[in-house]
């Protein structure tokens, strides 16, 4: 009884600091859900994708990805996660030189790309799981009828949501970047929560 409270309050604490650091820092978004620019290069003919990361480089710095954005190899982006006016004016100065653009603010354009807001994210699996959950809970009340409602109901409530709030916490709270691995994870976190609460059950029968 005592390890179970020791472990409760150490729990607890980590939400708690997990909270707090949601509500002053927010998550760490992830590269892929960061807020970037992406500049668009439209050109005449095909074009040199090494010329480009070139250019690139050598206005902007090393931190940017530089591809194609379709088969004719006529049309590239860059995509940079901040870019300052000088930054982008000596680029398109560059670029213009380089393939003698005649109006370069109609051949290079830079669109700024917001950060993904997470509820989007999370939205599609919310209902999804709400359902899941509660068939399962149905299922331990009639199939686990004997050990009691609060062995059968509540207790897996308890732990479906502790783990998932420990889960969110370590993220917050190690700044651990958020990219398309984090949600599915939690969903197989999800899964193994309602497993193991089958496996206790099971065994309390």
């Amino acid at each position: 009884m005592k390890k179970r409270l020791i472990i409760l309050g150490i729990a607890l604490v980590i939400i708690i600091v997990g909270l707090f650091m949601i509500f002053t820092k927010g998550f760490n978004l992830g590269d892929e859900y960061n807020s970037y620019t992406m500049i668009n290069i439209y050109m005449a003919d095909t074009s040199n994708i090494e010329d480009i990361k070139q250019i690139a480089n050598e206005t902007i710095g090393n931190d940017f990805i530089a591809s194609y954005t379709d088969e004719f190899n006529d049309t590239a982006s860059i995509k940079v996660k901040s870019i300052t006016d000088e930054q982008l004016t000596n680029l398109k100065n560059k670029l213009k030189e380089k393939y003698s653009f005649e109006d370069v603010d109609n051949n290079i354009i830079a669109i700024n790309v917001p950060s993904t807001n997470l509820f989007d994210l999370i939205k599609v699996y919310i209902a999804p799981m709400i359902v899941a959950l509660a068939l399962v809970l149905v299922y331990f009340v009639i199939a686990f009828r004997k050990v009691g409602i609060i062995k059968a109901l509540i207790l897996p409530i308890i732990t479906v949501i502790a783990v998932e709030a420990l889960y969110v916490s370590i993220i917050a709270i190690f700044r651990i970047a958020i990219t398309s691995y984090i949600i599915p994870i939690g969903i197989l976190l999800f899964t193994l929560t309602l497993l193991g609460n089958a496996i206790y059950l099971r065994s309390c029968k």
